[in-house]
């Protein structure tokens, strides 16, 4: 069974195998940050700390706003400031293995 850590949070999170990362949390009691829960406003963007490998690739709509949200983080901070961050979306991403995460602003 996988298991899903959040940064600064002691607790560690059980899921099922190819359930939808934000999902899964929010019925084992724990709620990220969200917007629309479709892959379209990026509101529940994570950084995943470790584990990327353990997340199912992400389809065409995560595709399409992970490039929008890098690009606009790119020109707001500067294109380092995104530079080797692994950012996916809690609505969308589907988790395989154990991952670490944390939201990202």
């Amino acid at each position: 069974m996988p298991r899903v850590s959040i940064e600064g949070l002691d607790k560690v999170f059980d899921v099922n195998e190819a359930e939808i990362l934000y999902d899964s949390l929010y019925d084992r009691g724990h709620e990220l940050p969200h917007g629309c829960l479709a892959g379209s406003c990026g509101a529940c963007r994570i950084e995943i700390l470790s584990g990327s490998e353990n997340l199912q690739p992400a389809g065409v709509i995560e595709k399409n706003t992970l490039e929008a949200i890098r690009e606009e983080y790119s020109q707001k901070n500067g294109p380092d400031s995104i530079k080797g961050k692994e950012i996916r979306l809690s609505c969308r991403a589907k988790v395989l293995g154990d991952v670490k995460i944390k939201p990202f602003k």
